[in-house]
């Protein structure tokens, strides 16, 4: 309607001014030509302001998904950090109970009687099988009931703790009328250790017994000074729940 009237306007001045039919009607033509191309310049700068702004949309959207992302990263590391955080602070509450075990049984640790160390990431007070046993028997020797009875009050200070006794061989086979395989010897020789402790007021729903044969060797089996080492009782202390990863689905 306003272009409209424009074009009214502008044949009336024509009129007024007594132009001729001929450039009357060039006047008109031409005005509606540059109504025309204003228009389509009008229609060309909308097109470009819609492309642009769909460009924006899109790229507003690109930046929503890239934040979204970020934000789950930020929570993934976040929660690595705190993991490790956690399994720092287990290990060092490992250490802890190794610095303080080391000097519970030191004297007996001087004395070769027994060795702590740490094995599969657990701790271990490891005995000879001479301290505690004659070869091929279970009976616990006098000076092995003398080293267990020491232990036993050292393991009655360490709190919601549990114990693992377990039994070692090397791989000479037996065969006995009360052991039928090396197997059938280490799991009593566990079994011994066990109920000594107990007697020795260790809490009983804190111990455990088992048997490993000859089949969780720490020496050479081929070598005499390998069998030995071979040949021992474990004491091992198992780890706490609050020391273990957490698990999630």
């Amino acid at each position: 309607m306003k272009h409209l009237g424009l074009v009214v306007v502008l044949a009336l001045v024509s009129v007024g001014c007594g132009i001729s039919k001929e450039d009357h009607q060039k006047a008109l033509d031409e005005a509606a030509a540059k109504l025309r191309a204003a228009e389509d310049a009008g229609k060309k700068r909308l097109a470009v302001c819609d492309k642009e702004k769909a460009e924006l949309e899109g790229r507003l959207a690109a930046l929503e998904g890239e934040k979204g992302k970020l934000t789950g990263k930020l929570s993934a590391t976040q929660s690595e950090i705190d993991e490790l955080k956690r399994a720092r602070e287990a290990a060092e509450r490992r250490t802890r109970a190794f610095r303080e075990l080391l000097g519970k049984l030191r004297s007996m640790i001087d004395s070769k009687a027994l060795s702590v160390k740490v094995r599969k990431g657990r701790l271990i007070v490891q005995m000879s099988d001479k301290v505690l046993f004659e070869p091929g028997k279970s009976d616990l020797k006098a000076d092995g009931q003398k080293a267990l009875g020491a232990i036993a009050q050292v393991l009655k200070t360490i709190p919601d703790r549990d114990f693992l006794i377990a039994g070692h061989t090397d791989n000479k086979p037996i065969r006995t009328v009360r052991f039928k395989s090396n197997w059938e010897l280490s799991v009593a020789r566990g079994l011994e250790v066990v109920k000594y402790l107990q007697g020795e007021g260790v809490d009983p729903t804190h111990l455990g017994a088992a048997g490993y044969s000859e089949f969780d060797s720490v020496g050479d089996n081929s070598t005499d000074e390998g069998r030995a080492q071979n040949r021992r009782i474990e004491i091992i202390l198992m780890p706490n729940i609050s020391e273990l990863p957490e698990i999630t689905e």
